[in-house]
């Protein structure tokens, strides 16, 4: 059985560059149905999984100290865990008040921020494990036990946590976004100067640019597995969409279709009016 949503989306903004990128084409109902399970049900699943990312999350930050918040692993995991939490407190409120007013009614840059954070945390949590496992992992291999969790979690469970919630929810993602998740990483590469300017010490040995041209080649590499991370994300997205419609679980009731409906009903009035006089 398919289900109803009405898939209201946000009024179109003001502003031309926010409606060229789509940050107003955001459908809040997407954020908490889906396709395959009901609301319920996915509340169960996204409970769980944001569970597990805070146990990781105060455990890493327990054990690492003060480097915690210099590494773009623990950045990405933060934003892994403030989209889930985020995401859940929603979820609540649309169960709870069978509506999503409390999307609509707040600022709408909150709004904005949540498909930004969406579009970077389905996108680094490619990035980093490709680029730790690649490239990281012997240099920075875990000798105690909480250490291999805590790797395995940041560099590899995070994936999971990450598309488990992409394939149950109904999220668009914009190709022009791409651009969002390279930026962030180009401001935190600008972060890591900083932190060698102050330490003396670079986070990732592939960014001491002392080593001549091989360190432009990593730099210019990480941008191109940002990007290609951002495209299969779109194909993941695409391919959800695609086996929904095919297999008849996509919902039937759409408000653009509704809008076109009413107009040509109107349309249809009109002529039959206009022919009658």
């Amino acid at each position: 059985m398919v289900s109803s949503y009405q898939d209201q989306s946000l009024t179109p903004s003001n502003y031309a560059v926010f409606r060229w990128f789509g940050f107003d084409q955001f459908v809040p109902e997407h954020a908490v149905t889906s396709h395959w399970v009901s609301s319920k049900t996915f509340l169960i699943i996204r409970s769980i999984l944001t569970l597990y990312s805070t146990v990781v999350l105060w455990t890493d930050i327990g054990t690492s100290g003060g480097i915690f918040f210099q590494y773009f692993t623990s950045m990405t995991f933060i934003g892994l865990h403030a989209y889930q939490i985020t995401s859940l407190v929603h979820h609540i409120r649309y169960l709870y008040t069978k509506d999503i007013s409390f999307f609509v009614n707040q600022p709408t840059v909150l709004n904005y921020l949540y498909v930004y954070l969406y579009s970077t945390v389905v996108t680094f949590n490619i990035v980093t494990p490709v680029v730790f496992w690649a490239i990281l992992a012997k240099a920075m291999a875990a000798k105690t036990t909480i250490g291999v969790w805590m790797n395995v979690s940041v560099h590899g469970v995070s994936f999971f946590l990450m598309i488990f919630d992409v394939i149950f929810n109904r999220m668009k993602l914009s190709i022009r976004m791409a651009i969002f998740p390279l930026l962030t990483i180009i401001f935190y590469m600008l972060l890591a100067f900083i932190i060698y300017a102050v330490n003396h010490r670079w986070v990732y040995p592939f960014l001491d640019w002392y080593q001549g041209p091989s360190a432009a080649i990593w730099y210019f590499a990480v941008g191109i597995i940002c990007v290609v991370a951002f495209f299969i994300q779109v194909l993941i997205h695409w391919l959800r969409d695609f086996v929904a419609r095919k297999t008849g679980k996509m919902n039937s009731v759409e408000i653009t279709d509704d809008k076109d409906n009413d107009i040509a009903i109107t349309k249809l009035e009109v002529d039959n009016a206009s022919s009658n006089a």
